[in-house]
């Protein structure tokens, strides 16, 4: 009686530990499955000065702001060919940080190496900011496409201008990457020689005290 007894209970236990070793190998299967986190982009070495460009004044960005659909990390492309009016990431590669943080770094860290002209008032300094309007990949073609980089510019005295650029970027994450990098070391310079043309803020007079 008690192999009779003792036989079922010891084919519960290993139909129990055989169910145990399929749930498991399918949870090891589940999790060898998952696809790899998505690569973390920056714009790449720090950017360098142009050559003979130096500034009447010296020239700092302040800050750098953007629209909703450029504060987050992901990296967009347009199917300008196919589907103009969808605005979609991509899934394996991701912008390190909102792409505005790493424009105003890039910016700054470029404006920062700028000569100032022999002679320059070396305490005369033009504020900017920008607005990063744009910067998206947009395909032509399956294999073809730029990406544009626009921001608009304001400086301390209300003073505004638009600039626009837009560079080659081949079928990929990375050709997106390198295009947008090109793109803002090539509208740094510019700012930078629009806003050094401009006469720096009057600080108000203060009132004094009664």
């Amino acid at each position: 009686m008690n192999d009779h007894i003792e036989l079922p209970r010891t084919g519960g236990m290993r139909r129990a530990a055989l169910l145990g070793g399929l749930a498991l190998a399918a949870m090891l299967s589940a999790c060898g499955s998952r696809p790899p986190p998505p690569t973390q982009m920056d714009l790449g070495p720090s950017p360098v000065w142009p050559q003979q460009a130096a500034l009447s004044k010296r020239v700092e960005l302040q800050a750098v702001t953007a629209p909703e659909t450029l504060q987050g990390t992901g990296i967009a492309y347009r199917l300008a060919d196919s589907d103009p009016y969808a605005r979609r990431m991509y899934r394996d590669s991701r912008w390190a940080a909102p792409l505005p943080v790493l424009v105003g770094s890039r910016m700054r860290q470029q404006i920062a190496r700028a000569p100032v002209a022999a002679g320059a008032d070396p305490q005369v300094v033009i504020g900017v900011t920008l607005e990063l309007e744009e910067s998206l990949q947009n395909f032509s073609s399956a294999s073809r496409s730029d990406v544009q980089v626009r921001v608009m510019a304001t400086a301390e005295d209300g003073t505004q201008r638009a600039f626009d650029r837009s560079e080659p970027a081949g079928a990929s994450a990375e050709g997106a990457v390198k295009a947008t990098a090109a793109a803002v070391d090539a509208l740094g310079p510019e700012i930078a020689a629009w806003a050094a043309t401009l006469s720096p803020r009057v600080p108000q007079p203060g009132r004094g005290r009664r």
